[in-house]
């Protein structure tokens, strides 16, 4: 009896139904409601962040001395003022004053001291994606669902946001470069296949797109990519690597829905959660839960994750019981995979994940 193999999980499925987790990164205020219906831009949750305090030196600030400058005060203990407003002053020719550095009060005031509490920053979280509210827990976590196409990745940028897709070049091995973009891709998710240079990224900030999407980009850009004000994500990994023709071509047969783009890595490595691409889409009963855990066996469909067929998808078309022989000496429990456009390879099981 041939033993289970549970290889890692890739979601690339045109219709599933996707829970998320939307979280304010300190507690506050969920404003949505259960089973509301929200919009992609729509604030689902509030909070402020928490106030810092700095000290202002008013002899240094007034040019007066230490024991005068008490004398000078305009605002008292306990008193709240808005960025700008006069604590201390005017005084001589100069018209010498000590401002708020920022919206906050006067938390204490120590002979030419102030201590001054600034106001935390508002936060608003947004719900990212058209979805249904089906949980909260009241004060920092809101969960949506929505039925929706679903495309994981492999490396992301940290960013999030949402936009229509658009495609760039003429397939999934398409050099990304600036000629290609033009202002009619601005507000646009793009589709590309992969990039080697930094110029195109930066002009896509100024075209202020809401996303890319590539098969890969080369390792000297990723300090670039972690700057960009927009999500960048990829499917396959770091070098010169064409998209996969499951993610281009469900990605592709998308183009002009709206979408949103997840660039957040997991957590940590044991987490299902990948960068992603939420297609959403009308409810359908056919969709149900995508499945996390899928053993390898005949007829899976996956994608090869190491060189010479790096990013290549196949059908698994046999799983014998004795470990493959390879030219390189290696020995070890493989697949018998049938390409596509190549025919049938033996793979190392350890270098292949399922597509569902």
């Amino acid at each position: 009896m041939k033993s289970a193999y549970l290889p890692p999980v890739l979601h690339v499925t045109p219709m599933t139904i996707v829970r998320r987790d939307r979280t304010l990164p300190v507690p506050g205020t969920v404003t949505a409601r259960l089973n509301e219906r929200v919009q992609a831009v729509d604030v689902i949750a509030e909070a402020e962040t928490a106030p810092r305090h700095v000290f202002l030196d008013l002899a240094r600030g007034l040019g007066v001395p230490a024991k005068e400058a008490p004398s000078h005060l305009v605002r008292q203990k306990g008193d709240r003022v808005e960025a700008g407003d006069t604590i201390a002053g005017p005084v001589g020719m100069a018209r010498r004053t000590v401002r708020a550095p920022a919206d906050g009060r006067v938390v204490a005031i120590e002979g030419h001291r102030v201590l001054f509490e600034v106001r935390g920053e508002p936060i608003g979280l947004r719900a990212g994606m058209p979805a249904l509210v089906v949980g909260s827990d009241g004060t920092q976590t809101v969960t949506l669902e929505v039925t929706a196409a679903l495309v994981q990745g492999v490396w992301g940028n940290g960013k999030q946001d949402f936009g229509v897709i658009r495609t760039l070049g003429s397939g999934p091995g398409a050099r990304m470069q600036t000629d290609m973009l033009d202002i009619n891709l601005r507000g646009a998710v793009l589709i590309g296949g992969t990039c080697d240079q930094a110029a195109p990224l930066h002009q896509a900030t100024e075209l202020m797109v809401r996303g890319i999407v590539l098969g890969s980009i080369t390792s000297d850009l990723i300090p670039a990519a972690q700057r960009l004000n927009y999500p960048l994500m990829i499917t396959e990994g770091f070098g010169v690597l064409p998209m996969n023709s499951a993610a281009y071509g469900l990605l592709t047969s998308n183009v002009g829905r709206d979408v949103a783009i997840d660039a957040r890595p997991p957590a940590d490595r044991y987490s299902y959660q990948r960068p992603e691409i939420i297609i959403p889409q009308p409810p359908s009963r056919q969709a149900d839960f995508p499945e996390e855990i899928i053993p390898l066996k005949e007829g899976a469909r996956v994608r090869i994750l190491r060189a010479p067929f790096h990013g290549a998808v196949g059908v698994v078309r046999d799983l014998p019981n004795k470990a493959a022989d390879f030219p390189s000496g290696l020995l070890a429990r493989s697949a018998n995979v049938e390409i596509e456009g190549l025919g049938n390879r033996m793979i190392p099981l350890a270098n292949l994940e399922v597509i569902q």
